[in-house]
């Protein structure tokens, strides 16, 4: 089994090392307190305060998509809809500079009787030593991702398959006797990656040890014929994050 795995892996180093440093509990406060007065603004409907909590970047970038009333206005309103009742730390990191920061938070709101969740992904820089809100990016909520099927299938069911390439983030890691599964968030699907086993990824150089949860990985391989959210890979590189 593993040898016919191989054929498709063969020797394909992983970037690395994909490390982050954790971010201690009083500043994950201070960035979540920086996105709320930010919060604040949009829903005070103070443009201005709201912009000045963005990085340089942000803000020169916004400005030229705020050129009209109306523009402005559209932002507001969008923006106000996004304003979660409630956030639920998931993930933390820091880059090893330790001028940008990550926060990956699970956001609920009650629309219309209903709570609907998504994931925000609050990115932060530092500039000259003060925290500002960088980009900000929404995702899907546990509910609303298409979940793969995790059963593994013998090579024979990938012949004939389409190629695939994508990047998405690892959710999970699972080192099997006979495979390793690696589940990847991209966008709204999940995608069941499959390699061959540790001691076979050790065995042809490839350090196993960097693929784990939280980390973006960019893999091509072939999809199940039955069935496109399952993917042997043949080619795999994990990022460091940011």
């Amino acid at each position: 089994m593993h040898r016919s795995l191989l054929a498709l892996v063969a020797l394909l180093p992983l970037a690395g090392p994909a490390a982050a440093r954790p971010i201690d509990g009083p500043l994950q406060q201070q960035l979540l307190a920086l996105f709320y007065r930010y919060n604040r603004a949009i829903e005070a409907g103070d443009l201005n305060q709201a912009l000045a909590q963005r990085s340089d970047a942000e803000q020169a970038a916004l400005r030229q998509q705020l050129a009209t009333p109306k523009d402005r206005a559209d932002f507001l309103n969008a923006s106000r809809e996004m304003v979660p009742d409630r956030l639920e730390p998931m993930h933390a990191s820091m880059n090893d500079a330790g001028d940008k920061a990550l926060l990956i938070m699970l956001a609920s709101k009650t629309v219309a009787g209903h709570v609907e969740q998504q994931e925000f992904d609050l990115g932060f820089v530092s500039q000259g030593g003060v925290w500002k809100l960088g980009e900000l990016t929404a995702g899907p909520g546990p509910a609303d991702l298409k979940r793969c099927n995790q059963s593994y299938q013998p090579i024979s069911a990938y012949q004939d398959g389409q190629p695939v390439t994508l990047a998405g983030r690892i959710e999970r890691v699972e080192f099997l006797p006979d495979h390793t599964l690696v589940l990847l968030s991209a966008g709204p699907t999940e995608v069941c990656a499959f390699l061959p086993n540790r001691a076979a990824l050790q065995q042809h150089g490839l350090d196993a040890a960097i693929i784990q949860p939280w980390r973006i990985a960019e893999i091509s391989g072939v999809a199940e014929k039955a069935d496109p959210q399952k993917v042997m890979v043949n080619n795999i590189t994990v990022h460091r994050e940011e």
